[in-house]
Protein backbone atom coordinates (compact mmCIF):
# COMPACT_ATOMS: atom_id res chain seq x y z
CA UNK A 1 0.00 0.00 0.00
CA UNK A 2 1.51 3.75 -0.88
CA UNK A 3 1.00 6.60 0.42
CA UNK A 4 -0.91 8.79 -1.93
CA UNK A 5 -1.77 12.64 -2.46
CA UNK A 6 -4.85 14.38 -3.62
CA UNK A 7 -5.62 17.86 -5.31
CA UNK A 8 -9.17 18.65 -5.87
CA UNK A 9 -10.48 21.89 -7.71
CA UNK A 10 -14.14 22.54 -6.54
CA UNK A 11 -17.19 25.46 -6.53
CA UNK A 12 -17.95 26.59 -3.06
CA UNK A 13 -20.04 28.96 -1.67
CA UNK A 14 -19.64 30.25 1.43
CA UNK A 15 -18.91 27.02 3.84
CA UNK A 16 -16.50 28.42 6.51
CA UNK A 17 -18.06 31.26 8.87
CA UNK A 18 -16.22 33.60 10.85
CA UNK A 19 -16.88 36.48 13.84
CA UNK A 20 -19.69 38.64 13.63
CA UNK A 21 -18.54 42.14 12.28
CA UNK A 22 -19.83 45.22 13.32
CA UNK A 23 -22.78 43.34 15.64
CA UNK A 24 -25.26 41.66 12.91
CA UNK A 25 -22.98 40.91 9.83
CA UNK A 26 -21.80 37.07 9.44
CA UNK A 27 -18.55 37.13 8.08
CA UNK A 28 -16.60 34.42 6.34
CA UNK A 29 -12.73 33.57 6.37
CA UNK A 30 -10.52 35.70 4.70
CA UNK A 31 -6.87 35.83 3.99
CA UNK A 32 -4.63 37.99 1.97
CA UNK A 33 -2.44 36.65 -0.82
CA UNK A 34 -0.46 38.66 -3.24
CA UNK A 35 -2.62 41.76 -2.53
CA UNK A 36 -5.82 40.24 -3.11
CA UNK A 37 -8.34 39.27 -0.63
CA UNK A 38 -9.21 35.59 -0.42
CA UNK A 39 -11.70 33.53 1.42
CA UNK A 40 -11.05 30.30 2.31
CA UNK A 41 -12.66 27.17 4.45
CA UNK A 42 -10.11 25.77 7.55
CA UNK A 43 -8.45 22.59 7.52
CA UNK A 44 -10.84 21.77 10.76
CA UNK A 45 -13.92 22.31 8.42
CA UNK A 46 -12.68 20.33 5.92
CA UNK A 47 -11.73 17.49 8.20
CA UNK A 48 -15.33 17.48 9.27
CA UNK A 49 -16.90 17.53 6.00
CA UNK A 50 -14.65 14.71 5.24
CA UNK A 51 -15.58 12.88 8.41
CA UNK A 52 -19.12 13.63 8.34
CA UNK A 53 -19.46 12.30 4.91
CA UNK A 54 -17.65 9.31 5.70
CA UNK A 55 -20.30 8.54 8.60
CA UNK A 56 -23.15 8.95 6.08
CA UNK A 57 -21.39 6.79 3.55
CA UNK A 58 -19.56 3.71 5.48
CA UNK A 59 -21.70 3.85 8.75
CA UNK A 60 -20.57 -0.04 9.20
CA UNK A 61 -16.94 0.93 9.38
CA UNK A 62 -16.77 4.78 10.29
CA UNK A 63 -18.56 6.04 13.55
CA UNK A 64 -17.89 8.80 16.18
CA UNK A 65 -15.21 7.92 18.32
CA UNK A 66 -16.08 8.64 22.09
CA UNK A 67 -14.98 11.84 23.80
CA UNK A 68 -14.03 12.85 27.49
CA UNK A 69 -13.67 15.85 29.60
CA UNK A 70 -9.99 16.00 30.73
CA UNK A 71 -8.03 18.18 33.16
CA UNK A 72 -8.58 20.38 36.13
CA UNK A 73 -11.07 23.22 37.53
CA UNK A 74 -11.64 25.82 34.86
CA UNK A 75 -8.65 23.68 32.66
CA UNK A 76 -11.36 20.97 31.62
CA UNK A 77 -11.38 20.27 27.98
CA UNK A 78 -13.10 17.96 25.75
CA UNK A 79 -11.04 15.11 24.31
CA UNK A 80 -11.04 12.13 22.06
CA UNK A 81 -11.18 8.86 24.64
CA UNK A 82 -8.60 6.64 23.41
CA UNK A 83 -9.05 4.81 26.32
CA UNK A 84 -12.50 3.49 25.40
CA UNK A 85 -11.37 3.31 21.56
CA UNK A 86 -8.40 2.75 19.53
CA UNK A 87 -7.01 2.56 16.20
CA UNK A 88 -8.71 -0.65 16.35
CA UNK A 89 -12.53 0.21 17.03
CA UNK A 90 -11.95 3.17 15.52
CA UNK A 91 -11.36 4.68 12.43
CA UNK A 92 -11.66 8.09 13.50
CA UNK A 93 -8.95 7.64 15.61
CA UNK A 94 -6.99 6.41 13.25
CA UNK A 95 -7.31 8.51 10.53
CA UNK A 96 -7.60 12.07 11.75
CA UNK A 97 -5.24 11.44 14.89
CA UNK A 98 -5.81 12.69 18.44
CA UNK A 99 -4.04 14.13 21.61
CA UNK A 100 -5.29 12.92 24.85
CA UNK A 101 -3.60 14.32 27.99
CA UNK A 102 -2.96 12.00 31.69
CA UNK A 103 -2.60 13.34 35.42
CA UNK A 104 1.10 14.63 35.86
CA UNK A 105 0.92 16.88 32.81
CA UNK A 106 2.26 13.72 30.02
CA UNK A 107 0.01 13.25 26.96
CA UNK A 108 -0.76 10.64 24.16
CA UNK A 109 -0.27 12.29 20.94
CA UNK A 110 -1.67 11.21 17.12
CA UNK A 111 -0.61 13.05 14.16
CA UNK A 112 -3.25 12.45 11.74
CA UNK A 113 -2.33 9.93 9.30
CA UNK A 114 -4.64 11.76 6.63
CA UNK A 115 -3.37 15.41 5.86
CA UNK A 116 -6.01 18.24 5.11
CA UNK A 117 -4.41 21.79 3.31
CA UNK A 118 -7.21 24.82 3.94
CA UNK A 119 -9.54 24.98 0.82
CA UNK A 120 -8.36 28.39 -0.18
CA UNK A 121 -10.63 30.16 -3.07
CA UNK A 122 -8.96 30.94 -6.50
CA UNK A 123 -10.77 33.43 -7.08
CA UNK A 124 -10.38 36.82 -5.26
CA UNK A 125 -13.37 37.84 -2.89
CA UNK A 126 -15.91 40.81 -4.16
CA UNK A 127 -17.51 42.03 -1.08
CA UNK A 128 -20.64 40.42 -2.00
CA UNK A 129 -23.36 40.76 1.17
CA UNK A 130 -26.98 39.58 1.64
CA UNK A 131 -29.30 40.87 3.75
CA UNK A 132 -31.86 38.89 5.40
CA UNK A 133 -35.07 39.83 8.16
CA UNK A 134 -37.72 37.89 9.39
CA UNK A 135 -40.58 38.98 7.96
CA UNK A 136 -42.87 36.19 7.87
CA UNK A 137 -42.55 35.44 11.49
CA UNK A 138 -43.10 39.13 11.95
CA UNK A 139 -46.41 38.89 10.01
CA UNK A 140 -47.93 35.88 11.25
CA UNK A 141 -46.63 37.92 14.83
CA UNK A 142 -49.33 41.08 13.82
CA UNK A 143 -51.95 38.52 12.64
CA UNK A 144 -52.08 37.37 16.51
CA UNK A 145 -52.13 40.67 17.53
CA UNK A 146 -48.31 40.48 18.85
CA UNK A 147 -46.02 43.68 18.24
CA UNK A 148 -43.48 42.77 16.50
CA UNK A 149 -40.83 44.22 14.21
CA UNK A 150 -38.64 42.53 11.98
CA UNK A 151 -34.95 41.57 13.17
CA UNK A 152 -32.86 42.53 10.09
CA UNK A 153 -29.46 40.61 9.69
CA UNK A 154 -26.96 40.73 6.96
CA UNK A 155 -23.97 38.35 6.04
CA UNK A 156 -21.12 38.13 3.58
CA UNK A 157 -21.71 35.96 0.26
CA UNK A 158 -18.79 33.76 -1.40
CA UNK A 159 -18.61 31.87 -5.04
CA UNK A 160 -16.02 30.43 -6.14
CA UNK A 161 -13.57 27.68 -7.12
CA UNK A 162 -11.62 26.57 -4.53
CA UNK A 163 -8.67 23.97 -4.36
CA UNK A 164 -7.77 21.68 -1.46
CA UNK A 165 -5.27 18.64 -1.21
CA UNK A 166 -5.38 15.41 0.89
CA UNK A 167 -2.51 13.65 1.97
CA UNK A 168 -2.25 10.23 3.46
CA UNK A 169 0.47 8.73 5.15
CA UNK A 170 -0.10 4.73 3.80
CA UNK A 171 2.90 3.76 6.46
CA UNK A 172 1.41 5.34 9.76
CA UNK A 173 -2.41 5.36 9.30
CA UNK A 174 -2.95 1.52 10.91
CA UNK A 175 -0.29 1.83 13.74
CA UNK A 176 0.10 3.79 16.55
CA UNK A 177 2.92 3.69 19.19
CA UNK A 178 2.71 4.13 22.95
CA UNK A 179 5.05 4.12 26.03
CA UNK A 180 3.28 2.34 29.00
CA UNK A 181 4.63 0.77 32.01
CA UNK A 182 3.63 -2.41 31.44
CA UNK A 183 1.02 -5.22 30.87
CA UNK A 184 -1.42 -7.91 32.64
CA UNK A 185 -2.23 -10.53 30.71
CA UNK A 186 -5.46 -12.88 32.16
CA UNK A 187 -5.60 -15.23 29.12
CA UNK A 188 -8.44 -13.65 27.10
CA UNK A 189 -8.41 -10.01 28.33
CA UNK A 190 -4.63 -7.45 28.26
CA UNK A 191 -4.63 -4.75 30.21
CA UNK A 192 -2.00 -1.71 30.24
CA UNK A 193 -0.32 -0.87 33.15
CA UNK A 194 -1.08 2.82 34.85
CA UNK A 195 -3.78 2.98 32.31
CA UNK A 196 -7.16 2.26 32.38
CA UNK A 197 -7.02 0.62 29.00
CA UNK A 198 -7.72 -2.91 28.66
CA UNK A 199 -8.11 -5.44 25.09
CA UNK A 200 -11.04 -7.32 25.89
CA UNK A 201 -9.97 -10.26 23.35
CA UNK A 202 -6.49 -10.50 23.09
CA UNK A 203 -4.21 -14.05 22.39
CA UNK A 204 -0.94 -14.71 22.78
CA UNK A 205 1.15 -15.33 19.84
CA UNK A 206 4.90 -14.62 20.89
CA UNK A 207 7.00 -13.49 24.12
CA UNK A 208 5.32 -9.76 24.13
CA UNK A 209 3.15 -10.06 21.07
CA UNK A 210 -1.13 -10.61 20.80
CA UNK A 211 -3.25 -10.83 17.99
CA UNK A 212 -6.41 -8.26 18.77
CA UNK A 213 -9.89 -9.69 17.81
CA UNK A 214 -13.68 -9.26 18.64
CA UNK A 215 -16.55 -11.69 18.42
CA UNK A 216 -19.28 -11.43 15.88
CA UNK A 217 -21.48 -14.36 16.36
CA UNK A 218 -19.40 -17.03 16.78
CA UNK A 219 -16.35 -16.29 15.17
CA UNK A 220 -13.38 -14.78 15.85
CA UNK A 221 -12.43 -11.82 13.48
CA UNK A 222 -9.01 -10.30 14.07
CA UNK A 223 -8.95 -6.34 14.19
CA UNK A 224 -4.56 -5.93 14.25
CA UNK A 225 -1.57 -6.92 16.58
CA UNK A 226 0.02 -5.14 19.78
CA UNK A 227 3.82 -5.77 20.07
CA UNK A 228 5.72 -4.57 23.42
CA UNK A 229 9.73 -3.70 23.16
CA UNK A 230 11.39 -2.81 26.18
CA UNK A 231 12.42 0.60 26.32
CA UNK A 232 14.70 0.85 29.80
CA UNK A 233 11.97 0.46 32.59
CA UNK A 234 8.95 1.15 30.32
CA UNK A 235 7.78 -0.76 27.00
CA UNK A 236 7.54 0.86 23.36
CA UNK A 237 3.79 -0.34 22.71
CA UNK A 238 3.32 -0.74 19.16
CA UNK A 239 -0.51 -1.33 17.79
CA UNK A 240 -0.25 -2.57 14.22
CA UNK A 241 -3.91 -3.02 12.52
CA UNK A 242 -4.81 -5.97 9.91
CA UNK A 243 -3.67 -5.07 6.77
CA UNK A 244 -7.22 -5.71 5.32
CA UNK A 245 -9.16 -3.07 7.30
CA UNK A 246 -6.32 -1.40 6.78
CA UNK A 247 -6.73 -1.01 2.69
CA UNK A 248 -10.32 -0.97 3.12
CA UNK A 249 -10.10 2.36 5.34
CA UNK A 250 -7.77 4.38 2.85
CA UNK A 251 -10.02 2.96 -0.18
CA UNK A 252 -13.45 4.46 1.83
CA UNK A 253 -11.31 8.21 2.38
CA UNK A 254 -10.40 7.81 -1.67
CA UNK A 255 -13.64 7.33 -2.89
CA UNK A 256 -15.03 9.35 -0.41
CA UNK A 257 -13.04 12.70 -1.75
CA UNK A 258 -13.44 11.63 -5.37
CA UNK A 259 -17.10 11.47 -5.09
CA UNK A 260 -17.59 14.45 -3.16
CA UNK A 261 -18.68 15.25 0.75
CA UNK A 262 -21.63 16.72 2.38
CA UNK A 263 -21.06 20.44 3.73
CA UNK A 264 -23.71 22.44 5.41
CA UNK A 265 -22.96 25.90 6.57
CA UNK A 266 -25.24 28.72 7.51
CA UNK A 267 -28.59 27.14 6.90
CA UNK A 268 -27.57 25.86 3.36
CA UNK A 269 -26.79 22.08 2.11
CA UNK A 270 -24.29 21.88 -0.45
CA UNK A 271 -21.35 19.79 -1.43
CA UNK A 272 -17.85 19.52 -2.04
CA UNK A 273 -17.68 17.70 -5.60
CA UNK A 274 -14.34 17.87 -7.43
CA UNK A 275 -14.89 19.62 -11.26
CA UNK A 276 -10.82 18.66 -11.30
CA UNK A 277 -8.47 15.76 -9.40
CA UNK A 278 -5.39 14.86 -9.63
CA UNK A 279 -3.51 11.60 -7.42
CA UNK A 280 -0.85 10.16 -7.12
CA UNK A 281 1.26 7.18 -4.85
CA UNK A 282 3.97 9.23 -3.79
CA UNK A 283 7.31 8.20 -2.12
CA UNK A 284 6.98 11.03 0.58
CA UNK A 285 3.44 11.89 2.02
CA UNK A 286 3.63 15.37 0.98
CA UNK A 287 1.05 17.45 -0.79
CA UNK A 288 3.12 17.81 -3.63
CA UNK A 289 0.52 19.04 -6.32
CA UNK A 290 -0.47 21.73 -4.26
CA UNK A 291 1.62 24.64 -5.26
CA UNK A 292 1.58 23.83 -8.79
CA UNK A 293 -2.23 23.64 -9.70
CA UNK A 294 -4.41 26.36 -10.71
CA UNK A 295 -7.01 28.12 -13.15
CA UNK A 296 -6.60 30.33 -15.74
CA UNK A 297 -10.01 32.19 -16.23
CA UNK A 298 -10.73 33.55 -19.58
CA UNK A 299 -13.82 33.75 -21.91
CA UNK A 300 -13.69 30.15 -22.42
CA UNK A 301 -13.74 27.61 -20.30
CA UNK A 302 -11.37 27.76 -16.71
CA UNK A 303 -8.06 26.18 -17.66
CA UNK A 304 -6.16 23.78 -15.13
CA UNK A 305 -2.54 25.10 -15.30
CA UNK A 306 0.55 23.41 -13.69
CA UNK A 307 0.25 20.20 -14.69
CA UNK A 308 3.74 19.59 -16.43
CA UNK A 309 5.29 20.82 -12.65
CA UNK A 310 3.55 17.81 -11.07
CA UNK A 311 4.53 15.30 -13.66
CA UNK A 312 8.09 17.10 -13.13
CA UNK A 313 8.29 16.12 -9.07
CA UNK A 314 10.40 13.91 -8.10
CA UNK A 315 8.48 12.28 -5.33
CA UNK A 316 5.86 10.56 -8.09
CA UNK A 317 6.27 6.71 -7.66
CA UNK A 318 4.19 5.65 -10.49
CA UNK A 319 1.20 7.05 -12.76
CA UNK A 320 -0.90 9.53 -11.73
CA UNK A 321 -4.85 9.73 -11.86
CA UNK A 322 -6.33 12.92 -13.74
CA UNK A 323 -10.17 13.33 -13.79
CA UNK A 324 -11.20 16.93 -15.31
CA UNK A 325 -14.40 17.64 -15.96
CA UNK A 326 -16.57 19.14 -18.43
CA UNK A 327 -16.55 22.73 -16.94
CA UNK A 328 -12.98 22.84 -17.09
CA UNK A 329 -10.07 22.09 -19.96
CA UNK A 330 -6.53 20.87 -19.39
CA UNK A 331 -3.49 20.29 -21.42
CA UNK A 332 -3.05 16.44 -20.63
CA UNK A 333 -1.87 15.39 -24.19
CA UNK A 334 1.99 14.81 -23.22
CA UNK A 335 1.47 13.15 -20.22
CA UNK A 336 -1.59 10.32 -21.25
CA UNK A 337 1.59 7.44 -20.99
CA UNK A 338 1.74 8.42 -17.44
CA UNK A 339 -1.85 8.79 -16.40
CA UNK A 340 -4.03 5.77 -15.41
CA UNK A 341 -6.72 4.74 -17.21
CA UNK A 342 -9.28 4.60 -14.88
CA UNK A 343 -9.91 4.97 -11.05
CA UNK A 344 -9.85 1.64 -10.64
CA UNK A 345 -6.81 0.99 -12.25
CA UNK A 346 -5.23 3.58 -9.64
CA UNK A 347 -7.24 1.98 -6.77
CA UNK A 348 -5.29 -1.25 -7.74
CA UNK A 349 -2.20 0.19 -8.79
CA UNK A 350 -1.86 1.42 -5.14
CA UNK A 351 -2.73 -1.77 -3.63
CA UNK A 352 -6.20 -0.77 -2.20
CA UNK A 353 -8.01 -3.10 -4.68
CA UNK A 354 -7.88 -6.16 -5.97
CA UNK A 355 -7.95 -7.49 -9.21
CA UNK A 356 -11.06 -9.41 -10.39
CA UNK A 357 -8.36 -12.67 -11.15
CA UNK A 358 -7.41 -12.54 -7.29
CA UNK A 359 -10.56 -11.75 -5.87
CA UNK A 360 -11.62 -15.27 -7.36
CA UNK A 361 -8.43 -16.67 -6.46
CA UNK A 362 -8.85 -15.85 -2.77
CA UNK A 363 -12.63 -17.28 -2.98
CA UNK A 364 -11.69 -20.32 -4.46
CA UNK A 365 -9.06 -20.85 -1.50
CA UNK A 366 -11.42 -20.05 0.78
Amino acid sequence: MKSITLTVIFEGHALNRDEKIAGNILSIKKLTYLSKELSYISRPAMRHYLFNTLLKAYPDSWKEAGVVLQGSGDKKVVQLDVIKDDIFTSAELDAFGYMYTISGGSSITRKAPVGITKAVSLIPYNNDMQFNANHDLVKRALVQGINATPDPNQREENMSFFKVSFTIDAKFLGQDVWVVEGYDYSGQSLTIKGLEKSFEYAEKVGKDEFIIYKIQGTAKLELGRVSFYPVGEKYRMVMTLDKQIKRERIRQILETIKDGLVAHSGGEDNTIIPLFLIAAPVKVPSPVFHPYIHLELGEDKPKVIGLSDCFRNSWLEDKVYVYISERFKAYLEPYKERVYASWEDFLIGCGFLKKESEEENASALS
